[in-house]
């Protein structure tokens, strides 16, 4: 019986900006790999101009441990997973490009490893401390075909120099939140400024609550939604949307939510006037630019008066694939194996504002990061959903909204959710 795999989702989570910028290299020569066997000649690579400097140092340590290797990096913007495509399916893909986890969407490693796009790295030296929640998000048929690369958390972005001034703290109970909505309130500020109106905004704060209500204490939950043992609406998602609907009602998101854009809620946090969001840890980046002076830090959110109840979201952002009709497969499965060296992985890590997925004792995470790469090694971590098509998500999405704006109630949301699933 085949589990429903995480769709793409979770790497536009992970990406959490809009890509639009593009900066694109010169596409180079042909890869020619030399005929010994041995590491060398010309590497090619397609990735993100977003995170361009993550890569750069990885690139430069490769041609320093294997002088006369070249390695011709494309850079590009827009439309990653499109752009992917349209040379994978053309046949004129480099040696290695960028991936998604899971299943679920045309760029997934399912799909990819399933039509024979991606090569069989089952052997490299990495794959055995890759996490046992993250290798099923690696696989296809039991076999390996992806380097997982970074985690990062989901949970609140604050504004922790906003906090101090308040005489406020980091919430670590249910209670807790709620209070530091009143207090919020009380300071002429509001407490979370969650984007209703981005297109990735509404599932923010589920996909932050369901890691402690399910997906953490319960990780089998969509192995068990398959085989009928329980439904959405009888799951802990009631749950979720209760809490949801419960912080709207204590006005935890400030006026005009359903409006609200990305790029007005990172502001709002930046400002101050909002003491934090629930997002992605990328999102941090943009809001610590717009406030340099201030101090900003990633927690999970609590969803239960336990502490020791709360699970940190976390989820895997671009993962790292071979093209099976790799012109230089030695140079690209040996680029994958120096960027999971510790040395390499850490600061490729840095870039994306993330932990590295395959921990490592010398890693010393940012300050910012702290909670979450603490979580990931205690193990107190939780996956996604898991749906069988993306419909799930959007009706769920689509049902916030309407839930906030009172045109439905949480049974209806949940009964909307189900449907979808059986669709």
């Amino acid at each position: 019986m085949k589990i429903p795999a995480r769709t793409a989702v979770g790497f536009l989570l992970a990406a959490g900006l809009t890509l639009t910028a593009c900066s694109t290299s010169s596409s180079g020569p042909d890869a020619n790999a030399p005929s010994d066997g041995s590491v060398g000649g010309t590497l090619t690579v397609v990735y993100d101009s977003t995170f361009k400097t993550a890569l750069e140092p990885v690139v430069e340590a490769f041609e320093q441990k294997y002088p006369g290797t070249t390695v011709d990096v494309n850079y590009i913007g827009g439309d990653v997973e499109n752009l992917m495509l349209t040379q994978i399916q053309a046949g004129t893909a480099p040696d290695v490009f960028l991936t998604f986890p899971g299943s679920g969407e045309t760029m997934t490693i399912e799909s990819l490893a399933s039509q024979g796009y991606l090569l069989d790295l089952s052997d490299s030296p990495w794959v055995a401390d890759i996490p046992q929640a993250l290798q099923e998000d690696m696989e296809y048929q039991g076999r390996t075909y992806a380097y997982p690369g970074t985690l990062q958390g989901l949970g609140g972005v604050y504004n922790k120099t906003r906090l101090q001034e308040l005489g406020l703290e980091i919430p670590r109970t249910w209670t807790d939140v709620l209070e530091l909505c009143e207090s919020a309130k009380d300071a002429g500020a509001y407490a979370y400024a969650q984007a209703l109106n981005d297109p990735s905004g509404p599932q923010m704060l589920y996909f932050a609550l369901t890691g402690t209500l399910l997906y953490g204490p319960n990780p089998d939950f969509a192995t068990q939604l398959q085989e009928g043992q329980t439904t959405i609406p009888d799951s802990p998602w009631r749950v979720a949307f209760e809490k949801y609907a419960e912080m709207n009602d204590a006005g935890c998101f400030g006026e005009g939510v359903l409006g609200r854009s990305a790029a007005q809620s990172y502001n709002e946090v930046a400002a101050g006037a909002a003491l934090a969001l629930v997002s992605v840890g990328a999102n941090l980046a943009p809001i610590q630019e717009a406030a340099p002076d201030s101090e900003f830090t990633v927690a999970a959110l609590p969803a239960t008066d336990n502490p020791d109840d709360t699970y940190f979201t976390a989820l895997p952002g671009y993962t790292l694939s071979v093209n099976a009709e790799a012109k230089n497969p030695t140079a690209a499965e040996a680029f994958l194996d120096l960027l999971a060296e510790p040395e390499h992985i850490n600061q490729y890590a840095e870039g994306f504002a993330s932990v590295p997925a395959i921990p490592n004792d010398s890693f010393t995470p940012p300050a910012t990061l702290e909670e979450f790469n603490e979580a990931v090694a205690e193990g107190r971590t939780a996956q996604l959903a898991s749906w069988p098509n993306p419909s799930v998500n959007d009706v769920a999405q689509q049902g916030v909204q309407a839930l906030l704006l009172g045109d439905d109630t949480v049974d209806g949301v949940l009964e909307e959710m189900q449907e979808a699933y059986e669709s």
